[in-house]
């Protein structure tokens, strides 16, 4: 037992001393309670700056809690990924900005106890293709809706749009990750969007947010599902996210190479998505990280140099290793921009 600074406080230390406003006049929480995230921001919105703590060692967190902590880490790992703080790393100055804003969208979302129930359902029913994948498509989603100019409460929606997009799924186990259905699969699977519509209205989830989730696989040419919607009746953040969610399906759960899978949204552009959203994604997300070591389609081994110069999936790279695996001396920088033939065939994390 002892005082803890609020930095050092973890969701589900328990209380050994009740927690009083700051005048004193008002009981916030009972002594023996175990802390949630919401309980802790309270806390610092009151400027208290420490706690009475009756084990530091030991938590009694629930799931709801642990969800909101490691949503926000993974969150926060891949957009870092993507778009690093360093301004370099991004394809313009404006996704350092929009990065910055996605952080404090997930920030307010973990304190969504609805959402992060969704969220857990989601990981127990299957980690990969189902948590995973909504987090990887909530980050590109909301960097591609920033890119476009959105902002603010827009961010927010469409990051938890992102989030929850699958979330009918959870109700059809046997369909996730078939690469092949029968007719009677095939229907049910259609039928993902409405499902996870109506179960995110029935937790009063914003109405916008359900409409993401009922509409992400309407297609721009009408030929998608459920609602047959084509053309600008399908809400922009509804395209962004069904975009967003076919590219990091195939390159994170089908293991399609990335520069396959953007040959394919370029393919589609005017016909399953609006060209905007299609040329706001490849223009402002890095298909290959600065700095990541990669493997080109001649065997050659190098670092990406510079993501800035050129659009698309095509950078520069900086060559260090030959076709056998062995030291270059020589300088040697190939821009895929030009050399036409030459592709990034892997990305060696």
């Amino acid at each position: 037992m002892g005082q803890l600074k609020l930095e050092d406080v973890r969701p589900g230390m328990v209380l050994a001393a009740p927690v009083m406003s700051p005048d004193g006049g008002t009981l916030l929480l009972k002594e023996g309670h175990a802390l949630t995230i919401k309980g802790i921001q309270k806390i610092k919105e009151l400027k208290i700056e420490t706690i009475e703590i009756a084990d530091r060692n030991s938590l009694f967190v629930t799931p709801i809690d642990k969800m909101a902590e490691n949503l926000e880490r993974d969150f926060l790992l891949y957009l870092r990924k993507i778009s690093p703080k360093q301004a370099e790393a991004n394809k313009n100055d404006n996704m350092v900005r929009v990065a910055g804003e996605l952080e404090n969208s997930i920030g307010k979302i973990c304190r969504q106890e609805k959402i992060m129930e969704f969220c857990v359902q989601l990981k127990l029913v299957d980690n990969l293709r189902l948590y995973q994948h909504s987090v990887n498509t909530a980050v590109l989603a909301g960097l591609t809706a920033g890119a476009m100019g959105m902002t603010g409460e827009q961010l927010t929606t469409i990051v938890a749009g992102g989030l929850l997009h699958d979330i009918g799924l959870c109700e059809m186990p046997l369909v996730i990750g078939q690469k092949e259905r029968n007719s009677q699969q095939q229907q049910l699977w259609e039928e993902h969007p409405t499902y996870g519509y109506y179960f995110a209205k029935q937790n009063e989830i914003p109405q916008e947010i359900c409409e993401l989730i009922l509409y992400h696989h309407e297609r721009w040419d009408g030929s998608g599902f459920p609602k047959i919607k084509a053309g600008d009746e399908i809400p922009i953040s509804a395209q962004i996210i069904g975009l967003c969610s076919q590219y990091d399906e195939e390159i994170t759960v089908q293991h399609v190479p990335s520069y396959m899978a953007i040959e394919e949204i370029y393919g589609i552009s005017g016909i399953h998505f609006s060209s905007k959203v299609v040329e706001a994604f490849v223009n402002n997300i890095p298909v290959y990280p600065l700095g990541v070591m990669v493997r080109l389609s001649n065997k050659e081994v190098g670092i990406v140099a510079n993501i800035r110069k050129n659009q698309g999936p095509r950078p520069i790279v900086k060559v260090f290793f030959n076709r056998t695996n062995r030291p270059i001396t020589e300088t040697k920088i190939v821009d895929l921009s030009r050399e036409r033939t030459l592709f990034i065939e892997e990305i060696l994390e």
